[in-house]
């Protein structure tokens, strides 16, 4: 006889994957809900709940109804359990035999799927394994058709992520073509203006969080970009980890990223993160949110972990200056000052490798190079407005003195690493040579095995280590020759400005490469400290001879 404990739950329980839905009806949600409550009721099943996970592979076991179900098994609180078939419990032949043939015998829940006509009220059926077995199947070859389908589109250049990336939406549903949501873009607009201007992650996620904006999950839920949502405790909640992935995103300059995690299996549905050089990038395939010269700065800004310090704040040209004699980074300090006017935090620079002490002797790597904040702004400012003044009002003369000033300095450089490059080329080639000698010794006995070995995997090595070194070489010097091109982009920020009063962390890192301080030298009682500035793309500046090179260039034309 059939059983019901009225006292225990029967749980009418339905599944839908994305996949499935595009079968049709026959698949759909309310179409199971249907034919389960029509079987409940023609039955004499009481106490009834349907419940259902909507877009969840069979292959997924962590799916939110099927979890709370499993567990209230567990607890004892279920009796029946009904799906329309099989394949809706899951698709998995050792899951659901554990579920089916251990836990539910020994928690005494009675299991129904309509349309195998199965049900352990009345025996073991031996054709479960096999139908579990083929579902399995299915799902294994599913899987292998869509991996075949989306690595197809993948590398054509079809945006493979279902989910729109925050600060997009699709176009049209269905659509992989994005346009700007402007809504949320104004969020990542702002994230990226704040960290130009030498803003944290921490300090942005906090900010924020206090002006109660939707964190990028919550608000593509709530707007309907996304309909499935694993539970949230805070929608307002933003962290550091969230900021970085936005500022780390090169689909804000309006490119596809395709292929950035992979999965073992289907039986193992994890998301890795994929290296780099797998990835497959496609350019302007939608429209950019950040310009190129904003996402460069705050590139360069990254670069640098800018900490800040006990008192006050980061420092001002953090990660921009270096030491003259080392080269090593200066690092930010600041101390509390406090006067009869009322306490003040005065910022200053050092050179960071004469904070340490060598391995076994007690004395510092380097001096201290020290600058105050206060007085390197000053200098900067004063160069930078002389620069951008020169550059605005004699900008043929300027390219010029910059291309040749550049090329000066250069060839010198070019050539000296060229030579260098040529002897590598050279010993990589030796090392072939020697490398198929010691293999013929080996060969004819010369050269014992043990020997060979050893003087094999040395000539590997040193190989691995040259061909590197080449590698690098290759990159500086093209880097080096194109810099000359870069004027042009150096001028084009210089038109965007027309004074500036003041410098700030974004003006200094879309202007400057690097500031360069020297050791202060006594002078007259005084003290004299030579700083030199490093511009983007053209290099350092000489004002007094782009000022001969105008003087020149008027009298030319007077004359």
């Amino acid at each position: 006889m059939k059983r019901q404990l009225n006292d225990r739950k029967t749980y009418l329980y339905g599944r839908l994957s994305n996949e499935d839905a595009k079968h049709g009806d026959s698949y759909s949600i309310v179409n199971q809900r249907k034919i389960l409550a029509q079987y409940a009721e023609e039955n004499g099943l009481k106490n009834w709940e349907f419940i259902y996970d909507d877009g969840f592979s069979g292959g997924d076991w962590e799916r939110p109804a099927f979890k709370k179900m499993i567990e209230e098994v567990e607890q004892g609180l279920v009796s029946t359990i009904v799906v329309k078939d099989l394949s809706r419990f899951g698709r998995g032949y050792l899951q659901s035999g554990i579920y089916q043939e251990i836990l539910f015998p020994k928690m005494d829940v009675r299991l129904i799927s309509i349309h195998e006509n199965l049900d352990t009220d009345e025996g073991e059926n031996d054709f479960t394994p096999m139908i579990n077995f083929f579902n399995e199947w299915f799902l294994k070859s599913t899987s292998q058709k869509i991996r075949a389908v989306k690595q197809n589109k993948g590398k054509s250049g079809e945006r493979l992520a279902v989910i729109p990336i925050y600060g997009y939406r699709k176009i049209t549903e269905g659509s992989t073509a994005l346009e700007i949501d402007e809504e949320s873009a104004v969020i990542v607009r702002r994230i990226f203006q704040m960290c130009t201007e030498g803003i944290g992650a921490t300090v942005i996620a906090r900010q924020l969080m206090s002006e109660g904006i939707l964190n990028p999950s919550a608000y593509k839920y709530e707007k309907g970009i996304m309909t499935k949502q694993r539970p949230m405790k805070d929608p307002y909640l933003w962290n550091a980890t969230t900021i970085h992935k936005i500022l780390d995103a090169p689909e804000y300059l309006g490119m596809t990223v395709n292929f950035k995690t992979w999965s073992k299996s289907y039986k193992d549905p994890k998301c890795r993160w994929n290296a780099p050089e797998n990835r497959m990038v496609f350019e302007n395939t939608h429209p950019a949110i950040i310009d190129e010269g904003t996402w460069a700065i705050v590139r360069k800004m990254r670069q640098t972990k800018r900490r800040a310090p006990r008192y006050g704040e980061v420092g001002l040209f953090t990660g921009l200056v270096y030491c003259s004699d080392c080269n090593a980074k200066l690092y930010y300090l600041t101390r509390k000052l406090t006067s009869k006017a009322g306490e003040r935090y005065e910022g200053a620079y050092s050179c960071s490798e004469y904070r340490k002490t060598t391995q076994y002797q007690q004395s510092r790597l380097c001096t201290c190079h020290y600058i105050t904040e206060t007085s390197l702004s000053e200098i900067v400012l004063d160069n930078l407005r002389q620069v951008l003044s020169a550059a605005k009002a004699y900008e043929r003369d300027f390219a010029h003195m910059v291309m040749e000033q550049s090329e000066i300095e250069q060839k010198k450089d070019i050539s000296a690493k060229k030579r260098l490059l040529t002897q590598k080329r050279k010993r990589v080639a030796e090392l072939d040579n020697l490398f198929e000698k010691v293999y013929e010794d080996n060969a004819s006995g010369k050269l014992s095995n043990e020997r060979f070995v050893k003087m094999s995997a040395k000539y590997e090595q040193e190989q691995v280590d040259v061909r590197t070194e080449v590698e690098e070489l290759e990159a500086i010097i093209t880097g080096q020759e194109s810099r000359m091109g870069n004027v042009s982009k150096f001028l084009d920020i210089v038109r965007k400005y027309t004074d500036i009063q003041e410098i700030n962390p974004a003006i200094a890192n879309e202007f400057i490469d690097r500031i360069i301080i020297h050791e202060p030298e006594k002078a007259r009682g005084g003290r004299i400290q030579k700083v030199e500035i490093i511009y983007n793309g053209v290099g350092a500046v000489d004002l007094a001879q782009l000022g001969n090179t105008t003087s020149t260039t008027k009298s030319a034309m007077g004359a």
